[in-house]
């Protein structure tokens, strides 16, 4: 009954790709609030929902069950789509809004629980050390789902609005709640006796006390904000050199190359996940500033070829800290570091669209290819300890 887990996390990642309006998001936020600040501030009200929430729904996961934090999530995600569509409708952006914090929720449910549950699963089979491969193949459907649904954005605001675009994107959001409910919860390796109280202060205890956990933590905290940001704005830029559904169609190749990227992934399980993340990052970055300089329509398709790099940095990373925590704490802790990840985010999407109110769209992304080339050399400093340890 477990095995049908990998198949059903297939789906949600589909499902969770087919957010329709994702590659013109920043944009349909603008023509709703009227100003980029405020268009990125609803995406910061996201990251900032979701840190608030993120430790209690971690806690609620190791505690209570699996499968019912992930219901929740999924149930939570669906409410948000409802009220982004209904926004565009009014033109309120006090419904985005609302709908930012749904969604800020709904992550906080799913972040640390779906890996932790893929984790668990390939445990309870006898699978766990295929836990890179698997997690790649899976995470690659999310890609798929985004290639496709940037595909329907294309045909549909040629012949559509943004407006009806956004609408779509409610119905596999509801199918997502369906195959939540399907899910099968693993054998419980939670700790009844210890209270909340103590499992937070465990959880603190041993993040501050292994200093491999915390290093990889804190980078991942600032590659993951930084590309996350980034991602989200890129959009804004691409805008200024192409037509709107040339927009589109560049997201298309970016999901397209960052579903490949992630069975990329699978083959590199052999590899020192450091150094795939490392040299991920700068590669990434160097992508991007290549097509920074050029900054003419084919700027954006060269842009897009960064997302090569997604998949392996995305496994490496989940992998290297799966492998460092306690299996009782295994959602706390990866809520944790969910939540440094969304203040994080929460920060730089905002200061990117305050920011872009003021410079150029060009020159804010040159300055953070730059920061990405820093990450990645901070990355190759952890190198050298990893080695000396392994000898």
């Amino acid at each position: 009954m477990i095995r049908r887990n990998i198949f059903l996390f297939k789906c949600i990642n589909f499902f969770n790709g087919l957010w329709l309006f994702s590659a013109m998001a920043v944009i349909y936020f603008e023509q709703v609030c009227h100003s980029y600040a405020l268009a990125m501030l609803a995406f910061s009200l996201v990251n900032l929902s979701q840190c608030c929430m993120e430790i209690p729904c971690g806690i609620f996961s190791d505690r209570i069950s699996r499968k019912k934090t992930l219901v929740c999530g999924e149930f939570c995600l669906f409410i948000n789509m409802l009220l982004w569509a209904v926004a565009g409708f009014y033109e309120s952006y006090w419904l985005l809004f609302l709908g930012s914090i749904f969604r800020g929720v709904g992550l906080a449910f799913k972040s640390g629980t779906d890996t932790a549950m893929i984790y668990e699963t390939l445990n309870q089979i006898r699978k766990r050390k295929l836990f890179m491969s698997i997690l790649a193949k899976i995470t690659s459907f999310h890609q798929l789902g985004l290639l496709i649904s940037a595909l329907l954005a294309t045909v549909v605001t040629y012949y559509f609005s943004l407006k009806d675009l956004v609408c779509l994107s409610v119905v596999p959001a509801f199918l997502n709640v369906i195959v939540a409910l399907c899910l099968v919860n693993p054998k419980n390796q939670f700790d009844d006796e210890i209270s909340l109280c103590k499992q937070v202060l465990k959880s603190f205890s041993l993040f501050f006390k292994k200093r491999k956990l915390r290093n990889y933590a804190v980078m991942e905290v600032l590659n993951a904000s930084l590309v996350n940001s980034v991602f989200r704005f890129e959009s804004a830029y691409f805008g200024e050199l192409l037509p709107l559904y040339m927009v589109s169609i560049v997201r298309i190749l970016q999901h397209a190359l960052g579903c490949i990227s992630f069975h990329i992934a699978a083959m590199l399980d052999k590899i020192n996940l450091l150094k795939i993340i490392c040299y991920s990052t700068l590669g990434n970055s160097l992508l991007r500033l290549i097509g920074l300089a050029m900054n003419n329509a084919i700027a954006p398709f060269v842009i897009a070829m960064q997302n090569l790099f997604y998949g392996p940095a995305v496994s490496s990373s989940t992998t290297l800290l799966q492998k460092e925590y306690n299996n009782s704490l295994r959602a706390t802790l990866d809520s944790m570091i969910g939540l440094m990840n969304s203040l994080f985010i929460a920060l730089g999407s905002f200061l990117l669209g305050v920011a872009a109110d003021f410079y150029s769209a060009r020159t804010i992304l040159v300055c953070c290819s730059f920061a990405g080339i820093g990450i990645a050399f901070a990355y190759h400093g952890l190198l050298p300890p990893v080695r000396k340890a392994r000898q």
